[in-house]
């Protein structure tokens, strides 16, 4: 591809080892065992820190060589960057310390990775980045899933049949492989490289057997198709079809509740949402007894170690997250945390608001991609509490992204009051002579 630059393969590189979680096929490390269900080794013990250790260090090479940009736009990432804070400050009140510092310094490092991204390429050169990533790991799923069943179908029990690919698991591969149509919806030109990529992503994610991922890939195309009416319209249109997109949805979602013990089987879920219900309930057991700055980063899921033991109990198989991204957050950090989220939340769409309201939709379509699934994702998975996972650098890349176009927005507004004041001020020749 013409115009990649090592520094495009590199951060493409990085990128792929954040989808994957670190479980880089034939080392992966401890933590991605639930894929694997074999007992840790050398080669997945050693090789997993040294992956670590190299991705890390790549991450501050590129760090220390744009320094001062990124210091410079830290101060727009103060939500962002507070709940960076507060995770590594969680390692004082931590039921396991020396866990949760452990993993809050790459989970900071993780996140100075997305504002680098954002700061160092324009938004369509970071699409591309991304396209190059899921690109690979979308071909690796696929060799993996053929070439190498046992590593590349799902091993969880009534779903041999689905592919995780180069993924920890099945919903993994099927969450990523949203994100990658996503990606080029938001890049989209007609072009024999897209089409193909698209059909693709679809066949890789149709062949997780994900059905979650099925759902939110036809809200995504629902939003895209969204997305191009209101380009096509005046303001005023677009401020209505906004309002009365938000009440389609709210009595949608409505519905879906009331009819919800009808429409979960038809996705393969049943009442309990695989169990998720009954973990649920025991997460806000705990919630409640540290509620406002939780049990620490990363502290919480320690299989039959401290506190997670009694879930383990109550629920009777291991757990390793609390299958619902806000709960995560309140559980680790308390509501201090969970506030911290939502005002960054809040704050990327007031800002990316008035961007839409424009009618410039292509400058802003992919973060409203991001932020929608970062809600959908978030109600039945964890995925911004993870320290080498995609999402987290992806969501402050966007946080970033959209104080950037506040920012130009702003400029380009000065710019012309100030052509204005010029224009206004400037003698004109009848009053010369």
């Amino acid at each position: 591809m013409r115009g990649v630059s090592l520094e495009d393969l590199g951060c493409a590189a990085i990128l792929a080892f954040f989808a994957m979680q670190g479980a880089i096929p034939f080392i992966a490390p401890n933590q991605a065992l639930e894929s694997t269900h074999t007992p840790a080794s050398a080669l997945t013990f050693y090789g997993g820190i040294i992956s670590q250790l190299i991705v890390d260090g790549a991450i501050a090479f590129f760090l220390l060589r744009h320094a001062q940009r990124i210091l410079r736009w830290l101060g727009a990432m103060q939500w962002a960057l507070a709940l960076v804070v507060l995770v590594m400050a969680s390692t004082i009140w931590s039921q396991f310390p020396l866990f949760t510092i452990r993993h809050s310094l790459p989970f900071g490092l993780a996140g100075l990775f997305g504002l680098y991204l954002a700061v160092r390429f324009p938004v369509r050169r970071q699409l591309s980045i991304f396209w190059m990533a899921m690109v690979a790991l979308a071909i690796g799923t696929v060799v993996l899933a053929v070439c190498f069943p046992k590593l590349g179908l799902d091993a969880s029990p009534g779903h041999h049949h689905d592919w995780q690919g180069v993924f920890t698991q099945k919903n993994a591969c099927g969450r990523m492989m949203v994100l990658a149509t996503a990606v080029v919806l938001a890049r989209w030109r007609i072009s024999l490289l897209n089409i193909g990529s698209f059909l693709a992503f679809l066949f890789v994610m149709f062949m997780s057997g994900s059905r979650g991922a099925w759902v939110i890939e036809a809200v995504i195309l629902a939003l895209y198709a969204l997305l191009a009416v209101a380009k096509r319209l005046n303001d005023r249109s677009r401020v209505v079809l906004a309002v009365a997109t938000i009440c389609q949805v709210a009595i949608l979602a409505s519905a879906i509740w009331h009819y919800l013990p009808l429409l979960l089987p038809m996705i393969g879920r049943d009442a309990t949402f695989s169990g998720r219900t009954e973990i649920w309930k025991q997460v806000w057991r705990f919630i409640v007894e540290r509620p406002v700055l939780g049990w620490g980063y990363a502290a919480f899921w320690r299989g039959i170690e401290g506190e997670s033991f009694k879930v383990v109990a109550a629920v009777r198989f291991i757990v390793f997250h609390a299958h619902n991204g806000f709960l995560e957050i309140w559980l680790e950090l308390g509501f201090l945390g969970l506030a911290l989220f939502a005002l960054s939340y809040a704050r990327a769409w007031r800002k990316l608001w008035p961007v839409l309201r424009s009618g410039d939709i292509d400058r802003g379509i992919w973060m409203v991609f991001v932020l929608v699934l970062i809600a959908l994702y978030d109600l039945d998975e964890n995925t911004l509490l993870i320290y080498n996972g995609l999402f987290w650098v992806v969501y402050v890349a966007t946080l970033a992204n959209i104080e950037l176009l506040a920012v130009e927005d702003r400029f380009v507004r000065g710019c012309g009051k100030a052509l204005f004041a010029a224009r206004e001020t400037r003698p004109s020749k009848q009053a010369h002579a």
